[in-house]
């Protein structure tokens, strides 16, 4: 399991720096989100990447 955590105190701006970054990783599958609030909004996305071989 991995984490990516964001943190902005622009909830606008940190909304579009989370769909951008499940866009761009669409093919993980998402565990488990938290949010904390304080003077920044910081939000924890827990993760697992596919357990796939390297093509090349």
């Amino acid at each position: 399991m991995k984490v990516k955590i964001f943190s902005s105190p622009d909830s606008r701006i940190l909304e579009n720096q989370v769909n951008q970054w499940l866009d761009d990783n669409s093919w993980i599958k998402v565990l488990n989100i938290t949010q904390s609030t304080g003077s920044a909004t910081v939000l924890s996305i827990w993760y697992d990447e596919p357990n796939v071989p390297i093509l090349g």
